[in-house]
């Protein structure tokens, strides 16, 4: 191998890692906080800056795994109602709409205490005449289409307010 093959595989090879590391950023801060606040228990320990991260990521998560009727019924559900707030903070504003839309369906606030939004979601008529099912799917469907670039907006946000995340 010539030197200069030598030295072009290193700086690929410095370039994967670097970029593996930019990737793994988003996903490693969430780490960091979710454990900070001890996944959603303690929120009172983070600030309102990494709370915005925090719900959005939630969110993200739980939607990818099982859509936003998987998102309503599970912990992190507590903070739907943040949801429009978190990713219009953040800048995602069409995923902020899709979330808005989401939280429409039920035409009621969402309690924030998960035994109370479960009875509640257990009694309402998901395929009757409201079609809550279909739209959480419309909303699902939306949400997959990634129109905003969340790793990016999150990158954003977290340079915008390094000063409020302990980590950097």
């Amino acid at each position: 191998m010539s030197l200069f093959g030598f030295f072009k595989k290193k700086a690929d090879k410095e370039k994967d890692n670097f970029s593996n590391a930019a990737y793994n950023f988003v996903p490693d801060m969430y780490i960091h906080i979710a454990e900070k606040c001890k996944y959603g228990d303690a929120m009172q320990s983070i600030n309102a800056y990494e709370r915005v991260f925090y719900i959005a990521q939630e969110l993200e998560g739980e939607v990818n795994n099982g859509g936003f009727a998987q998102y309503f019924y599970n912990p992190s559900g507590n903070f739907a109602n943040e949801t429009v707030n978190a990713f219009t903070q953040i800048g995602a504003l069409k995923t902020a709409e899709i979330c808005k839309k989401a939280l429409s369906a039920f035409k009621v606030e969402l309690p924030a205490d998960r035994a109370e939004r479960e009875e509640l979601l257990d009694n309402m008529d998901w395929d009757g005449i409201d079609g809550i099912n279909e739209i959480l799917s419309e909303c699902d469907h939306s949400f997959y289409a990634y129109e905003d670039d969340l790793h990016s907006l999150c990158v954003a946000y977290i340079a915008a307010h390094k000063a409020y995340f302990d980590k950097l």
